[in-house]
Protein backbone atom coordinates (compact mmCIF):
# COMPACT_ATOMS: atom_id res chain seq x y z
CA UNK A 1 0.00 0.00 0.00
CA UNK A 2 2.83 2.41 0.89
CA UNK A 3 4.53 1.88 -2.50
CA UNK A 4 1.29 2.18 -4.51
CA UNK A 5 0.82 -1.54 -5.23
CA UNK A 6 -2.94 -1.31 -4.71
CA UNK A 7 -3.74 -3.90 -7.37
CA UNK A 8 -1.54 -6.50 -5.67
CA UNK A 9 -2.85 -5.50 -2.24
CA UNK A 10 -6.45 -6.11 -3.33
CA UNK A 11 -5.53 -9.51 -4.76
CA UNK A 12 -3.74 -10.44 -1.54
CA UNK A 13 -6.66 -9.35 0.68
CA UNK A 14 -9.14 -11.34 -1.39
CA UNK A 15 -6.87 -14.38 -1.42
CA UNK A 16 -6.54 -14.30 2.36
CA UNK A 17 -10.31 -13.85 2.76
CA UNK A 18 -10.92 -16.86 0.51
CA UNK A 19 -8.45 -18.98 2.50
CA UNK A 20 -10.29 -18.14 5.73
CA UNK A 21 -13.64 -19.26 4.31
CA UNK A 22 -12.94 -21.51 1.29
CA UNK A 23 -16.48 -22.91 1.20
CA UNK A 24 -18.08 -19.43 1.36
CA UNK A 25 -20.03 -20.43 4.47
CA UNK A 26 -20.30 -16.85 5.76
CA UNK A 27 -22.39 -15.60 2.84
CA UNK A 28 -25.65 -17.51 3.28
CA UNK A 29 -25.38 -19.55 6.48
CA UNK A 30 -28.20 -21.74 7.71
CA UNK A 31 -27.63 -20.38 11.20
CA UNK A 32 -26.20 -16.82 11.19
CA UNK A 33 -25.93 -16.92 15.00
CA UNK A 34 -23.47 -19.81 14.91
CA UNK A 35 -20.23 -18.54 16.57
CA UNK A 36 -18.06 -20.28 13.97
CA UNK A 37 -19.96 -18.68 11.08
CA UNK A 38 -19.75 -15.27 12.72
CA UNK A 39 -16.01 -15.74 13.19
CA UNK A 40 -15.62 -16.58 9.49
CA UNK A 41 -17.73 -13.55 8.56
CA UNK A 42 -15.69 -11.08 10.60
CA UNK A 43 -12.41 -12.66 9.50
CA UNK A 44 -13.35 -11.93 5.90
CA UNK A 45 -14.56 -8.43 6.75
CA UNK A 46 -11.16 -7.66 8.26
CA UNK A 47 -9.56 -8.45 4.90
CA UNK A 48 -12.07 -6.37 2.96
CA UNK A 49 -11.63 -3.46 5.36
CA UNK A 50 -8.09 -2.98 4.10
CA UNK A 51 -9.43 -2.56 0.56
CA UNK A 52 -12.11 -0.14 1.77
CA UNK A 53 -9.42 1.94 3.48
CA UNK A 54 -7.60 2.24 0.14
CA UNK A 55 -10.82 3.37 -1.53
CA UNK A 56 -11.43 5.80 1.33
CA UNK A 57 -7.99 7.34 0.86
CA UNK A 58 -8.61 8.13 -2.81
CA UNK A 59 -12.17 9.24 -2.11
CA UNK A 60 -10.95 11.70 0.52
CA UNK A 61 -8.19 12.89 -1.83
CA UNK A 62 -10.69 13.45 -4.66
CA UNK A 63 -13.10 15.19 -2.29
CA UNK A 64 -10.36 17.47 -1.00
CA UNK A 65 -9.31 18.44 -4.51
CA UNK A 66 -12.89 19.17 -5.55
CA UNK A 67 -12.72 16.47 -8.22
CA UNK A 68 -15.95 14.85 -6.98
CA UNK A 69 -17.84 17.67 -8.68
CA UNK A 70 -17.27 15.47 -11.74
CA UNK A 71 -19.44 12.41 -11.24
CA UNK A 72 -18.24 8.85 -11.38
CA UNK A 73 -17.71 6.80 -13.41
CA UNK A 74 -15.06 8.26 -15.69
CA UNK A 75 -16.21 6.06 -18.57
CA UNK A 76 -19.25 5.33 -20.69
CA UNK A 77 -22.52 4.97 -18.76
CA UNK A 78 -24.21 3.06 -21.58
CA UNK A 79 -23.26 -0.64 -21.81
CA UNK A 80 -22.56 -1.84 -25.31
CA UNK A 81 -22.00 1.62 -26.79
CA UNK A 82 -18.31 1.04 -27.35
CA UNK A 83 -17.44 4.33 -25.70
CA UNK A 84 -13.86 4.34 -24.42
CA UNK A 85 -13.55 3.68 -20.71
CA UNK A 86 -10.99 5.08 -18.33
CA UNK A 87 -7.58 3.41 -18.20
CA UNK A 88 -7.17 0.11 -16.36
CA UNK A 89 -5.67 0.03 -12.90
CA UNK A 90 -1.86 -0.12 -13.21
CA UNK A 91 0.24 -2.53 -11.17
CA UNK A 92 1.91 0.41 -9.41
CA UNK A 93 0.46 3.86 -8.82
CA UNK A 94 2.69 6.94 -9.09
CA UNK A 95 4.63 7.79 -5.95
CA UNK A 96 3.64 11.43 -6.28
CA UNK A 97 -0.04 11.42 -7.10
CA UNK A 98 -1.66 14.55 -8.48
CA UNK A 99 -4.94 15.62 -6.94
CA UNK A 100 -6.49 15.70 -10.41
CA UNK A 101 -5.72 11.98 -10.82
CA UNK A 102 -7.51 10.88 -7.65
CA UNK A 103 -10.95 10.52 -9.23
CA UNK A 104 -9.64 8.60 -12.25
CA UNK A 105 -7.81 6.16 -9.98
CA UNK A 106 -10.81 5.78 -7.66
CA UNK A 107 -12.94 4.89 -10.68
CA UNK A 108 -10.33 2.39 -11.87
CA UNK A 109 -10.17 0.85 -8.39
CA UNK A 110 -13.95 0.46 -8.23
CA UNK A 111 -14.07 -1.14 -11.66
CA UNK A 112 -11.23 -3.45 -10.70
CA UNK A 113 -13.09 -4.55 -7.56
CA UNK A 114 -16.58 -4.82 -9.02
CA UNK A 115 -15.89 -5.86 -12.61
CA UNK A 116 -12.63 -7.79 -12.32
CA UNK A 117 -13.21 -11.42 -13.22
CA UNK A 118 -10.93 -12.58 -10.37
CA UNK A 119 -13.38 -11.26 -7.77
CA UNK A 120 -16.76 -12.00 -9.33
CA UNK A 121 -17.25 -15.10 -7.19
CA UNK A 122 -16.92 -13.17 -3.91
CA UNK A 123 -20.39 -11.78 -3.28
CA UNK A 124 -19.60 -10.65 0.26
CA UNK A 125 -16.73 -8.51 -1.05
CA UNK A 126 -19.02 -6.91 -3.65
CA UNK A 127 -21.61 -6.17 -0.97
CA UNK A 128 -18.99 -4.50 1.22
CA UNK A 129 -17.77 -2.29 -1.64
CA UNK A 130 -21.31 -1.38 -2.71
CA UNK A 131 -22.27 -0.50 0.87
CA UNK A 132 -19.21 1.73 1.08
CA UNK A 133 -20.22 3.47 -2.16
CA UNK A 134 -23.72 4.10 -0.83
CA UNK A 135 -22.34 5.58 2.39
CA UNK A 136 -20.12 7.91 0.35
CA UNK A 137 -22.96 8.97 -1.94
CA UNK A 138 -21.37 7.36 -5.01
CA UNK A 139 -23.63 5.97 -7.71
CA UNK A 140 -23.32 2.17 -7.79
CA UNK A 141 -25.41 1.28 -10.85
CA UNK A 142 -22.81 2.43 -13.38
CA UNK A 143 -20.62 -0.52 -12.42
CA UNK A 144 -21.16 -4.05 -13.69
CA UNK A 145 -21.29 -6.06 -10.47
CA UNK A 146 -23.18 -9.35 -10.94
CA UNK A 147 -24.72 -8.85 -7.49
CA UNK A 148 -25.88 -5.26 -7.93
CA UNK A 149 -29.57 -5.89 -8.65
CA UNK A 150 -30.01 -8.04 -5.56
CA UNK A 151 -28.00 -5.53 -3.51
CA UNK A 152 -30.29 -2.66 -4.56
CA UNK A 153 -33.40 -4.71 -3.79
CA UNK A 154 -32.18 -5.73 -0.33
CA UNK A 155 -29.84 -3.01 0.92
CA UNK A 156 -31.19 0.07 -0.89
CA UNK A 157 -34.90 -0.52 -0.41
CA UNK A 158 -35.21 2.99 1.00
CA UNK A 159 -33.95 4.37 -2.33
CA UNK A 160 -36.11 2.46 -4.83
CA UNK A 161 -35.32 4.83 -7.69
CA UNK A 162 -31.80 3.39 -7.78
CA UNK A 163 -33.20 0.06 -8.93
CA UNK A 164 -35.16 1.84 -11.68
CA UNK A 165 -32.02 3.60 -12.86
CA UNK A 166 -30.04 0.37 -12.73
CA UNK A 167 -32.56 -1.40 -14.97
CA UNK A 168 -32.59 1.57 -17.35
CA UNK A 169 -28.80 1.68 -17.44
CA UNK A 170 -28.72 -2.04 -18.25
CA UNK A 171 -31.08 -1.53 -21.19
CA UNK A 172 -33.77 -3.68 -19.59
CA UNK A 173 -36.41 -1.32 -20.93
CA UNK A 174 -39.56 -3.26 -20.05
CA UNK A 175 -38.47 -3.88 -16.45
CA UNK A 176 -37.29 -0.28 -16.05
CA UNK A 177 -40.55 1.08 -17.47
CA UNK A 178 -42.64 -1.05 -15.13
CA UNK A 179 -40.45 -0.16 -12.14
CA UNK A 180 -40.75 3.58 -12.80
CA UNK A 181 -44.54 3.34 -13.14
CA UNK A 182 -44.89 1.24 -10.00
CA UNK A 183 -42.75 3.69 -8.04
CA UNK A 184 -44.74 6.68 -9.30
CA UNK A 185 -48.03 5.04 -8.34
CA UNK A 186 -46.73 3.90 -4.95
CA UNK A 187 -45.42 7.40 -4.24
CA UNK A 188 -48.79 8.88 -5.15
CA UNK A 189 -50.64 6.53 -2.83
CA UNK A 190 -48.49 7.78 0.06
CA UNK A 191 -48.81 11.44 -0.82
CA UNK A 192 -50.99 12.59 2.05
CA UNK A 193 -50.22 15.52 4.30
CA UNK A 194 -48.66 14.94 7.69
CA UNK A 195 -49.40 17.88 10.02
CA UNK A 196 -46.59 16.89 12.37
CA UNK A 197 -44.09 17.16 9.52
CA UNK A 198 -45.76 20.21 8.00
CA UNK A 199 -45.70 18.55 4.60
CA UNK A 200 -45.90 15.21 2.81
CA UNK A 201 -45.69 11.96 4.71
CA UNK A 202 -42.37 10.16 4.75
CA UNK A 203 -41.77 8.27 1.49
CA UNK A 204 -44.27 10.39 -0.44
CA UNK A 205 -43.29 12.31 -3.56
CA UNK A 206 -44.73 15.47 -5.00
CA UNK A 207 -46.76 15.31 -8.20
CA UNK A 208 -43.82 16.92 -9.98
CA UNK A 209 -41.53 14.10 -8.84
CA UNK A 210 -44.08 11.49 -9.88
CA UNK A 211 -44.32 13.05 -13.33
CA UNK A 212 -40.53 12.89 -13.66
CA UNK A 213 -40.68 9.16 -12.86
CA UNK A 214 -43.34 8.70 -15.53
CA UNK A 215 -41.26 10.68 -18.02
CA UNK A 216 -38.46 8.19 -17.44
CA UNK A 217 -40.95 5.35 -17.89
CA UNK A 218 -42.09 6.86 -21.18
CA UNK A 219 -38.48 7.16 -22.31
CA UNK A 220 -37.93 3.46 -21.61
CA UNK A 221 -41.19 2.55 -23.37
CA UNK A 222 -40.00 4.32 -26.52
CA UNK A 223 -36.86 2.22 -26.73
CA UNK A 224 -36.75 -0.58 -29.35
CA UNK A 225 -37.83 -3.92 -27.96
CA UNK A 226 -39.44 -2.53 -24.82
CA UNK A 227 -42.86 -4.03 -25.68
CA UNK A 228 -44.44 -1.18 -23.73
CA UNK A 229 -46.86 1.47 -25.01
CA UNK A 230 -46.23 5.15 -24.36
CA UNK A 231 -49.86 6.32 -24.56
CA UNK A 232 -51.07 4.93 -21.18
CA UNK A 233 -48.07 6.53 -19.47
CA UNK A 234 -48.81 9.90 -21.06
CA UNK A 235 -52.45 9.65 -19.96
CA UNK A 236 -51.35 8.91 -16.41
CA UNK A 237 -49.06 11.95 -16.49
CA UNK A 238 -51.97 14.12 -17.67
CA UNK A 239 -54.20 12.79 -14.90
CA UNK A 240 -51.58 13.52 -12.23
CA UNK A 241 -51.01 17.03 -13.53
CA UNK A 242 -54.76 17.69 -13.59
CA UNK A 243 -55.07 16.59 -9.95
CA UNK A 244 -52.30 19.00 -8.96
CA UNK A 245 -54.04 21.88 -10.76
CA UNK A 246 -57.35 21.28 -8.95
Amino acid sequence: RAVGACKGLIALCLSVARSKDPRDEAMRPQDPTNPRIQQLHYARLECYQIVLEVLEDFFAFAKKSGALQVSLPMHSTSPGTGTQRSSDLPELLPAQLKETDALVILDALLRHCLEGHHYKADELFHVCVLKWMMRCGLTPYHYESPYLKNFLEVHAADQPELLCRYLQHQGRWAEACDAYISLAKASGSRASLDPARNGLTQGARSVKDQVVLLQNAALCARMPGSNRRVEPILRLMTEMTAIEDE
